[in-house]
């Protein structure tokens, strides 16, 4: 299971940096051997991990800026 789940997370690297180049779905799919919906869910799921990364900062961001005001209150 771990050697499946590192392919899919090596493939979506692949797929991060292609996409960077701008290729087409399908171009990424023939440059990686893979069917195209494959590679539209990975961009689906990097495009989620992205979402997720930068709610998380944001959520660092505002609990580290809240204790500094209350910090400052005191």
């Amino acid at each position: 299971m771990g050697d499946h789940i590192f392919k899919i997370q090596e493939r979506r690297r692949q797929v991060a940096s292609l996409v960077s180049k701008s290729l087409t779905q399908t171009e990424l799919a023939r440059r990686l051997g893979v069917v195209q919906s494959t590679i539209s869910g990975d961009i689906k799921a990097l495009k989620e991990m992205s979402r997720q990364f930068v709610f998380d900062l944001v959520k660092s961001d505002l609990a580290f800026y809240y204790d500094q005001c209350l910090t400052g209150i005191q």
